[in-house]
């Protein structure tokens, strides 16, 4: 099979450009930074009591005792608007399989 000769390529000549330099930025005289020094003081110590603690727990308790009866109440409220329609699908699915295929075994 005869090879096409290959045309010699031609090599690419790169042109420089010479870049001027920026004029550099007048240097200002360093100014040196004021340090103010804060006196570090210790914040006072909390004067809470094993009662203060204990009054703090409780009502936390209670508080998430009544979240927990909302979310309890929210779920029963879900279920009993949701369980109709859930008995009404069901029974729709087991007619038609009876229309479909005979009897449903339970």
């Amino acid at each position: 099979m005869p090879v096409a000769a290959k045309t010699p390529s031609k090599a690419r000549r790169t042109t420089t450009t010479k870049r001027t330099r920026k004029a550099t930025a007048k240097s200002v005289a360093p100014q040196t930074p004021v340090v103010k020094e804060v006196k570090v003081t210790a914040p006072p110590q909390p004067k809470l009591t094993l009662a203060d603690y204990r009054e703090d727990f409780q009502a936390r308790v209670r508080i998430h005792n009544y979240e927990v009866n909302a979310l309890w109440q929210d779920i029963k409220k879900g279920y009993q608007t949701a369980k109709p329609f859930v008995d009404k699908a069901v029974n729709y699915v087991q007619e038609s399989y009876k229309r479909e295929f005979g009897t449903v075994d339970n």
